[in-house]
Order: C-alpha cells, then structure tokens, then sequence
C-alpha cells in the first residue's frame, strides 16, 4: 500500500448557513483572466460550462459585487473586484503550500507510525517525475511515504535525515565532480542514474507562437510559465537563461509557478501560457507540441546498503523497464 500525503488548503467565506470556498473561486477567476473564454477556463479546471457559470453567478449574489463582465463577441473579462480576488487566492495558495510543506511531513509520519510496523515505510524526497509517481502509486512489497518537492530540497532531506531515498536530476553533459552535490562523493551513499528525460519547451499544438528557443520567450506578448523555486528544471532554465543574456525580468510570467510537470503542461493547454519548460512526455501526454532543448539524468540516491533492499531494487528496476517503453524517455544502464 502505497502512502502518499497531500495538504489542501481552503478559506471558507461563511454567510449564514451558506459558504463560498474562495480557493475554489480564485481558480476561477484566473483561469477566466488568462483566457476570455468561460468555456476553455472551464475545461483547465475540469468543470463543465454549466458549472463554472453557476459558480460565478453564486459567488457574486453571496458577495454582491459584480466579478465577472460579459463583452458581447469578446467573451467574459474580470472587473477590479474579480482580478482582486484572483490575485489574493494565488498568493494564498502559493504561501500555504511553502508553509504546509513541513508540517505535512510530520503529518504523514505519524500516520505511516499508526498505521503499524508491519511492513517497511520507505521515504523518499523526490524531483517530480511522471514515471516515478505511477511506480510509487502502484506500491510493490513496501508502503511508501514519498513527498515531491524540488532537487535541491529532496537532497537536503536526504542529508538531513528526513528522507531514506532522494530523487534529483541533473542535465547533460554533467557538471564535472566538483560541482555535483556532495552525495556523489560520500562513500557511504549510492547515487544512481536510473533514466534520461527529455526536457525542452512546452507549447502548444503546431506551435503557433513560433518558439524555437528560451531566447524567444522574452518576445513581447509570450506567455511563460514556470516551475517553483528549488527546482531542478528551473534552475536548468535559470542556467539557459544567463546562457542567452537575458533576465527573468525579461520573461512574462517567469514568477508564476508550478509544482509538476504535468501542471505546466496543463497551464499551455488551458491557454493560460503560451510556453513552459518541462518534460516532452508531459507535453504528450496532453498531445501538446514540444521543443527540445537538452538531455538530462534522474538519480535516485540512499545509504549505500539500502540499495540492496528489495523495494529500493524493484524500484530501480521499474523505473528502468517504464523508461525503456515511454517516449521522451530513456533508461540508463546500472
């Protein structure tokens, strides 16, 4: 049985004996104020036409202020009180998320420990990966308490005791030995590579915006969207940036984040960006288009006699054998 913790954070605007989830709501009017079109913001949220207008149409009778306008052949634009309100939910969703991060560990530890010693609880810090979340997902011969967060994160978690195994990427070639994390030289640590990604620009289907490079996203009007702090893959893109002489400032949308590879694949497919950078196969899981920049190597890292464990080699091997079979993927050799 596979464990696997997700904080959710909500704010519940309470008016009697009704309530108005402002998190759910917030989402809402983002979605709306990336893209005129009710429908398309919708469809990003997984909600039907139906359902997205009645949401709105409740919210403003409950608050009594107007948060949507309605432009005849223009679509649907948020007022100051809708972009507001936008803004404000983003900013509590991305607060909550950092300062949850903790405590939601600590959480999920105490529940792994009710939940009995019978059979081994394994925890992993890990950079997000599509392949690895299935595998974790479907559990094997041992019960898993994983957190995703970003490389440099699942390494300190590692090194601080909080995490048995890491799982962190590193692009191609490889930086030489002296700059690779400090687990590569400790001799009582493996560091294994267990499969290559292929990581590039996320865009939309047939590319209209024409990007062939990160120089292209500082173009005026492109869209970006981003992954957060201490990631792995933004620091590659951070790396590409000062490659190209250019500055975040430069890259609308460069401070909007996201926490999977999958969420930014979602966001251009939404229409809410026109670019990320991620993973190709999250670009084809939603038959998006892709431009490919680089290469890179996933390492999943342990004390040097865990990697002997049954569940710790399965893992590996699993890996490996989904690697070799997904496209944007390639397995690396023990």
């Amino acid at each position: 049985m596979s464990i696997s913790l997700e904080p959710s954070s909500t704010a519940l605007l309470r008016f009697g004996d009704e309530s108005l989830d402002l998190v759910e709501l917030s989402r809402l009017l983002h979605a709306i104020g990336q893209t005129p079109r009710v429908g398309s913001a919708a469809r990003a949220l997984g909600l039907s036409y139906r359902a997205a207008w009645g949401k709105l149409v409740r919210a403003e009778r409950l608050l009594g202020v107007p948060l949507v306008d309605r432009v005849k052949g223009h679509g649907s634009r948020l007022t100051d009180a809708g972009a507001a309100l936008a803004a404000a939910g983003r900013r509590f969703e991305r607060d909550a998320a950092r300062r949850l991060e903790a405590p939601t560990h600590a959480f999920g530890e105490a529940l792994a420990a009710l939940l009995g010693p019978r059979e081994p609880v394994l925890r992993m810090a890990a950079s997000h990966d599509l392949l690895l979340q299935a595998v974790l997902a479907d559990g094997g011969d041992a019960r898993w308490s994983v957190r995703f967060v970003g490389s440099e994160r699942a390494l300190e978690a590692f090194s601080a005791g909080d995490a048995e195994l890491a799982g962190f990427h590193l692009p191609e070639p490889l930086p030489p030995a002296s700059e690779r994390p400090a687990v590569f030289a400790d001799p009582r640590c493996f560091a294994e590579a267990v499969m290559r990604r292929e990581q590039g620009l996320i865009v939309a289907r047939g590319n209209p915006r024409r990007v062939k490079d990160v120089a292209d996203l500082a173009r005026s009007g492109l869209r970006f969207v981003n992954r957060q702090r201490g990631a792995g893959t933004r620091a590659w893109f951070d790396r590409l940036l000062r490659e190209r002489g250019l500055s975040a400032a430069q890259i609308a949308g460069y401070e909007r984040e996201e926490f999977t590879h999958y969420a930014v694949a979602a966001s251009v497919a939404a229409g809410l960006a026109d670019a990320g950078f991620g993973l190709r196969a999250a670009a084809l899981q939603l038959d998006l288009g892709f431009v490919p920049i680089g290469t890179e190597r996933y390492f999943v890292a342990g004390a040097r006699g865990l990697r002997a464990q049954p569940p710790v080699r399965a893992l590996l091997q699993e890996l490996r054998f989904r690697a070799s079979r997904t496209p944007g993927y390639a397995r690396c050799r023990p």
